[in-house]
């Protein structure tokens, strides 16, 4: 029962290795009281041995000994019974005894129902144990007598005293304690308090030490990284105290951010480490060279742990580690900072972690704690409080700095005073949470504060290139800037591109902005509320001052603006407006605007609009004339991005006057007919957008845009031509053609060799694709769903493998031909070296008769999709990588070729009786997952995609369940099922461990059924787990359903249960449906279960006998007679070869 401290496996010898030694009457005390104590110290971050499993014997141990002289605090639980163990009368001599040897070792007794006197004088029970140990020791009474001095020592001793029966609850007492050892720590230098609420720190700290790695003889220098207030110096505590006392010397030194503003701050903090490594003696420093070069002298050889706490610069690790170069083998660093860029002090791979916000429910728990105290059952946490608490929980993001702040303030206060608080805070943040907010702001330079500022009133959650280009055109070089505000932890940017800002520090950014002048808005420099905005615009009341003005109503409203409102704010640079509607046109609008985001406006701009500067003009739903916009005879040269989506007004668009244009997206233009053909050599263009534009035409007639990405003429039905393409348009990534008008494809198709997505869904005018389209050797998903004119008679034009460098889809893994009406055979299909990375393949509900044998040459097909296929009778062969065969509702596939193709699926899963094989093959079930082109990753298609309008699951062409499963019509279950019953359930015995497991299903059904849910449980002895949920659509027969758990997902699995040599297991269906309205429901006829287990021996009979295969048991009732019923226990490893 040894519950040890993490002591190191290097060759330093630590000081302490345990926090507490407990010296305890297992009999009196071990389950109850001394196990509280034991973990209510834990839970507190001290560190504590107590002696559960070591071997007794006659003396007490040389470990035991050992941890009472590396406790620096021993504590004795003196019991009614403990004067009756040797033991504990030797471990109370060696206790004395260190505590006698060392001064600054600390002892503690605990009379716990036993009266102090009794101890120290030997009395009552006590002295009834010593003169029975007297009697049993009469050739050693220097013993005894050692034990009788020990005890009277230990028990005049201050300690604590507690009775059954009094008014204290026992969980007080023990509170008391902990608490008292604590604060006894801190105050000694031994620990650092952590918080009072530690909520949310055990899984953080758990990551923490896996980077440090203890265990390892090394120097690790690990940087803890996070916004401030999110909890950095608290976790920093609390490593501390875990891990200090492993160390030959120890030092925290914290608010390094602060002390260093001065050489005297800096000198201060050197003479503390020095301090503290040289155990409590005075190092006079005289200058910061020396101190570094002492502190580096005093600890180069010793291994050593050190934490400098709230650092800001790189130059502060230096004025105190020097160049981090000299430190013993075996040591550890930890620096905490708001600034990544510090963190190149920790070497070229600098071991980081970032520390995140609380999530929903430790938030709640940590508001809680601090609002309503640790009772929360009292009145305070009812439904009322309840729901103010979530908006507070919702407010603070899981920020801990505010959660604490907040809910201390609140402790006590009425339910009217809560909503009173809550609306300030939404108004005007609280002053202690910004003070230490604004710490990270104040830090940056003059251009980086502005950037921050722009961010944080209009730009928050906007895509970082449109920021980044946006703010270069306000003369801010925004690009390094905005890097140091990640740094900084004040913005964060995600794997999509996407910038954002914790709610608070927004908050934060915009009390700054008000506090320019709080009574007087046109003196600000940003204008972000409601009624500033107004109070702006709706009179004379602007400046030159002001840069930026966000109007956004939560509802709409219909306001006039002061003719004049624009033109005394010429340095206006953002302007941004939404569910505002303004009743007369405008006059004027400056013409240094960089950013115009003004949706569903209702007049024209102003024909004196000059917007030379203009970078991004967001108009959507608007009566703007483009024409108007665009013809003025001057160059938008900056104009970058362009957003006209749902404007009726818009019927052809015309030539562009904006060389720098990016993006242009005219989606749900209902009324666009033509395009003009200059757009069509436009060579800055990324990314068009023209869905929904039912009307539109005409296009232009050839393609050259060297830089388009995206392209999306989705929903364009009278759209019939696609323009011929031009060689130089590799950029072009995503094609999107579903649901136009097109009629064939150019053959010049050829020439869009980055092509990676195409999809040509519900294209019903195409007929056929062009055998150039084969050249796209970087296309990743091909869709052409619901094409009901579309053949694909032939495959590409190669006649020999040599020309698979030239055609060929190299890269495809997803395509979709699903509902294709004229497509009956699979010719295209004779070639699998065309189609090597071919994962995904839906021919749902075509009209093929037969799946060809060469589909059992695609390497990497994982699913095959076959649904609603009404004439397929055959399916010749599976890949060895199939996971998943969605068959149903294919009534025409004959019995036999069902049989053959569950074989086969049993066959590429090892499973047959006919095979042999080592405990199953044991597949990985992640292995195929891998199988996309190595240049691919799913992240790379979220952050490039996600504007694009397209199928959802066309982002991630992984498998979220790594079972394998067919589905087919069909009510026999294959005879390589060694365990079959009639009905929902089914019965079993297991060994300890096995290795497979695969179910079949059979759905019974009358009449056509709708959709419905199956849930398989599992249950052994009586322990019930979720095996798999399913979802099923509409049938039209009896199915059956065949899966399989692979090894590792089983394995997991198998961890809830606790396994014995024998266990009884069951399989349970059930099905439910969602239906309003009641309909069929089918009924489980049957269900089989194979299970494969290692190999058991067994002597029932008189002779050996090792139970193979369970295959014949599971079926043959002659072989249950013969034997019992205890064969069918362990099913098989190994496997029979059948006769």
């Amino acid at each position: 029962m040894a519950f040890h401290g993490g002591a190191s496996s290097s060759s330093f010898a630590p000081r302490w290795d345990y926090d507490v030694f407990l010296s305890f009457r297992g009999e009196d005390t071990l389950g109850g009281f001394t196990s509280y104590l034991y973990r209510a110290l834990c839970k507190s971050g001290i560190w504590p041995f107590i002696d559960l499993e070591l071997p007794r014997g006659e003396e007490i141990s040389d470990e035991v000994i050992k941890a009472i002289e590396r406790s620096m605090v021993l504590i004795i639980v003196f019991s009614e019974n403990y004067a009756e163990s040797k033991w504990c009368l030797d471990e109370l001599a060696k206790i004395v005894e260190c505590r006698e040897n060392d001064q600054k070792v600390l002892l503690y007794p605990i009379f716990y129902n036993i009266d102090p006197s009794e101890v120290r004088n030997q009395k009552g029970n006590f002295g009834l144990a010593l003169a029975k140990h007297e009697e049993n020791f009469k050739n050693n009474m220097d013993k005894v007598q050692r034990w009788r001095e020990s005890l009277s020592k230990a028990a005049s001793t201050s300690g604590w005293h507690y009775k059954k029966g009094s008014a204290k609850h026992q969980s007080e007492f023990i509170q008391q304690i902990v608490q008292y050892m604590t604060s006894s720590f801190v105050s000694r230098g031994m620990k650092s308090f952590v918080v009072q609420y530690p909520v949310g720190i055990n899984s953080r700290v758990e990551a923490i030490k896996s980077l440090l790695d203890i265990e390892l003889n090394e120097v690790r220098m690990v940087g803890i990284h996070g916004l401030a207030g999110v909890g950095k110096t608290t976790l920093a505590k609390a490593i501390y105290n875990i891990f200090a006392y492993s160390f030959d010397e120890i030092s925290f030194l914290e608010n390094v951010r602060e002390k260093s503003r001065t050489k005297d701050g800096i000198i201060e903090l050197q003479e503390s480490l020095l301090f503290n490594v040289t155990r409590g003696r005075f190092v006079k420093v005289d200058n910061v060279l020396q101190g570094t070069k002492l502190i580096e002298d005093k600890l180069c050889h010793k291994r050593v742990f050190l934490v400098l706490d709230d650092v800001d610069n790189s130059g502060q690790v230096e004025n105190l580690l020097g160049k981090c170069d000299w430190f013993a083998s075996g040591s550890r660093v930890i620096i905490s900072t708001r600034d990544r860029r510090v963190l190149t002090t920790l070497g070229d791979n600098p071991l980081i972690y970032e520390v995140k916000g609380l999530d929903q429910c430790e938030s709640h728990e940590l508001f809680s704690l601090h609002a309503f105290g640790r009772q929360k059952g009292r009145q305070k946490s009812n439904e009322e409080y309840s729901k103010l608490a979530e908006q507070i929980v919702c407010y603070a993001n899981g920020l801990p700095l505010a959660l604490v702040i907040m809910g201390s303030n609140l402790y006590g206060r009425t339910l009217r005073e809560w909503e009173c608080a809550i609306r300030r805070y939404k108004e005007i943040p609280d002053r202690e949470i910004q003070k230490i907010l604004k710490i990270s702001f104040e830090s940056l330079g003059k251009t980086e504060q502005e950037i921050f500022l722009d961010i944080a009133c209009f730009l928050n959650g906007l895509d970082m290139d449109y920021v980044v280009n946006i703010l270069e055109a306000c003369n801010l070089y925004s690009s390094s800037s905005i890097q140091r505000l990640v740094d900084n932890c004040l913005i964060t940017v995600d794997e999509r591109g996407k910038l954002s800002m914790h709610g608070l520090v927004q908050q934060m950014g915009r009390e700054i902005v008000r506090q320019e002048s709080p009574g007087v808005p046109r003196k600000r420099s940003r204008i972000c509320t409601l009624e500033d905005s107004f109070k702006v615009l709706t009179t004379t009341k602007g400046s030159n001052r002001i840069r930026g003005i966000l109007l956004i109503s939560p509802k709409p409203k219909t306001v006039t603006f002061h003719p004049k409102a624009f033109k005394i704010m010429e340095n206006l640079k953002f302007l941004i407006v939404r569910n505002v509607h303004i009743d007369e046109g405008l006059n004027y609008l400056p013409k240094g605007l960089r950013l115009l985001d003004w949706p569903d406006f209702s007049f024209s701009l102003p024909s004196t609009f000059n917007p030379q500067h203009l970078v991004a003009l967001n108009m959507p739903c608007s009566l703007i004339r483009l024409e108007k916009v665009l013809n003025q005879g001057f160059q938008l040269g900056r104009l970058k991005y362009m957003n006209f989506d749902y404007c009726k007004s818009i019927t052809k668009l015309p030539k562009l006057c904006t060389p720098s244009l990016k993006r242009l997206s005219l989606s749900g233009c209902k009324n666009l007919v033509e395009v003009h053909p200059s757009i069509g050599s436009h060579d800055k263009l990324e990314s068009w957008f023209l869905v929904d534009c039912e009307k539109l035409q005409t296009l232009p007639d050839c393609l050259m845009m060297k830089s388009l990405q995206y392209f999306s003429l989705r929903g364009c039905s009278r759209l019939e031509k696609f323009p011929d393409i031009q060689p130089g348009m590799e950029s072009l990534r995503i094609l999107s053609l579903s649901k136009s008008g097109i009629r064939e494809l150019p053959s010049s198709i050829e020439y869009l060799t980055g092509l990676e997505i195409l999809q040509l869904n519900f294209c019903e005018n195409l007929r056929d694709l062009p055998y150039s389209i084969y050249k796209l050797q970087r296309l990743y998903i091909l869709r052409a769903s619901n094409c009901s004119k579309l053949k694909i008679d032939k495959g590409p034009p190669c006649n020999s493998v040599g020309s698979l460098s030239k055609c060929g889809f190299l890269r495809l893994v997803k395509l979709d031909l699903s509902n294709c009406e004229n497509l009956i055979k699979l010719d295209f299909f004779m070639m699998p070296v065309y189609f090597p990375a071919l994962t995904y393949l839906s021919l749902y509900g075509s009209n093929i008769v037969a799946i060809p044998e060469c589909i059992s040459k695609f390497p990497r097909l994982i699913e095959l999709e076959i649904e609603n296929c009404m004439q397929l009778r055959e399916i010749q062969g599976l890949p060895q990588s199939i996971r998943r065969v969605i068959a149903r509702n294919c009534l025409s596939l004959d019995p036999q070729s069902s049989s053959r193709l569950l074989n086969l699926f049993g066959d590429i899963l090892g499973l047959l009786p006919s095979m042999v094989c080592e405990c199953s093959r044991r597949r990985d079930p992640v292995s195929s997952r891998k199988l996309l082109h190595p240049d691919i990753s799913s992240s790379y298609w979220l952050s490039s995609y996600e504007d694009f309008e397209f199928e959802e699951d066309d982002y991630d062409c992984d498998f979220n369940d790594d079972d394998y499963e067919i589905r087919l019509p069909g009510t026999e279950i294959p005879y390589w099922f060694n365990h079959q019953s009639i009905g929902d359930s089914i019965s079993f015995w297991v060994g300890r461990e096995f290795s497979e497991l695969a179910v079949c299903i059979v759905f019974g059904l009358e009449g056509r059924i709708g959709t419905f849910n199956c849930q398989v449980y599992l249950s052994i002895n009586g322990c019930e787990q979720k095996l798999k949920s399913l979802a099923f659509q509409a049938m039209m027969s009896d199915h059956r359903l065949v899966f399989h758990k692979p090894y590792v997902e089983l394995q997991r699995l198998l961890k809830c249960f606790n396994l014995c040599d024998r266990n009884h297991a069951m399989v349970v269906c059930k099905i439910s449906t969602h239906h309003s309205t009641p309909t069929i429901t089918p009924i489980i006829k049957r269900c089989g279960v194979h299970v494969v287990c290692c190999p058991h021996k067994f002597s029932n009979f008189g002779f050996e006998t090792t139970i193979s295969d369970g295959f014949d048991l599971g079926l043959c009732s002659t072989a249950h007679n013969l034997l019992n019923d205890d064969l069918d226990l362990y099913p098989p490893s190994k496997k029979m070869r059948r006769p």
